[in-house]
């Protein structure tokens, strides 16, 4: 799901980091921005995961046409590339610490000897925060929506008299914060092996809802010390601030959407004649339009556990 701007000449080559930007580079060398699709054009992955489900009119073959783009492998990709930009980052610190004062280096890394999955490529300090910050927000949407519609099934079906400690229980979080988060893996990544990747209609997570939920389940657990720091978590707080998290993201994926949309308008009305007569607005796309949708029914969803299950304060966003 990477894109490769125009003039841009790519040799054969392994790139492991997705939804990636490759423009030209100063030095002849291409430059490559990790997660710049889902940073800075995420209307393009909604618009495209939109489209694709249009175009699924196979009757016999319906049942593995309906996958989704940001699905289970997917985020697996992420999390392995974000954790090879983290520990080219650590080691490029090391390298200036044990330099001192006489380092000058400026924060480039150029091919995949620097970071796995970089190719031929290099790619600065910025990108690689930008990768980061990509990475770590599509992982968190991820795991945090699954967190929620589990409470929202698990409201429709409450009966009266369940305690805190049995809702965190069904949502595999009893115990968790007090000191007992996972620990922060900051090991070396591994080297890229080349296999074929597993379509993504053979991925259990596709038909099976508790396999996604146990790969979300997953996710959110690795993801528990970013989303939480160094806050005092304990049985009764951990849901509000993970939920709030959640209606944060969410916030802000409608709010990038509809920026990415008003931005390829600009764009185009400034350079191809009659753009905007033949062109529908970021105002009224139903893209964009969607997004909002899914922003405010994750909000509601959340004030709706919240009043099920007594978890209060989770309908106000502290993005």
């Amino acid at each position: 799901y990477s894109i490769i701007a125009a003039g841009v000449q790519l040799p054969p080559q392994r790139i492991t980091l997705p939804f990636s930007l490759i423009t030209e580079g100063p030095g002849g060398m291409n430059q490559l921005t990790p997660g710049w699709l889902l940073q800075y054009s995420p209307y393009t992955v909604a618009r495209s995961e939109v489209k694709f489900a249009n175009r699924r009119t196979a009757k016999r073959h319906d049942f593995y046409t309906g996958w989704k783009i940001l699905r289970a492998g997917t985020m697996d990709l992420m999390l392995d590339a974000r954790n090879a930009l983290f520990y080219a980052g650590q080691q490029q610190q090391q390298q200036s610490a044990g330099e001192g004062s006489k380092s000058n280096k400026v924060g480039v890394f150029k091919t995949d000897r620097a970071i796995p999955g970089l190719g031929a490529n290099q790619l600065t300090e910025k990108g690689r925060q930008i990768g980061i910050k990509a990475y770590t927000d599509a992982l968190q949407r991820y795991a945090l929506r699954g967190l929620l519609d589990r409470l929202v099934n698990l409201a429709a079906s409450q009966q009266k008299g369940s305690s805190m400690v049995d809702v965190l229980r069904h949502v595999g979080l009893k115990g968790i914060g007090g000191g007992n988060l996972p620990a922060v893996d900051t090991t070396a990544p591994p080297k890229p092996i080349a296999n074929w990747p597993i379509l993504p209609w053979n991925e259990a997570s596709h038909t099976d809802a508790e396999a996604l939920w146990k790969h979300q389940h997953s996710v959110l657990l690795n993801e528990l010390p970013s989303i939480l720091g160094n806050s005092n978590t304990n049985n009764n707080n951990i849901l509000p601030q993970l939920l709030q998290k959640c209606i944060a993201l969410e916030e802000d994926h409608a709010k990038r959407v509809y920026k990415s949309k008003s931005r390829d308008d600009a764009r185009g009305m400034s350079t191809v004649p009659g753009y905007k007569d033949v062109h529908i607005p970021a105002e009224k796309d139903s893209v964009v339009l969607t997004a909002k949708e899914e922003s405010d029914k994750v909000k509601a969803d959340a004030q709706l556990v919240g009043d099920a299950l007594g978890v209060s304060g989770v309908a106000r966003s502290r993005l």
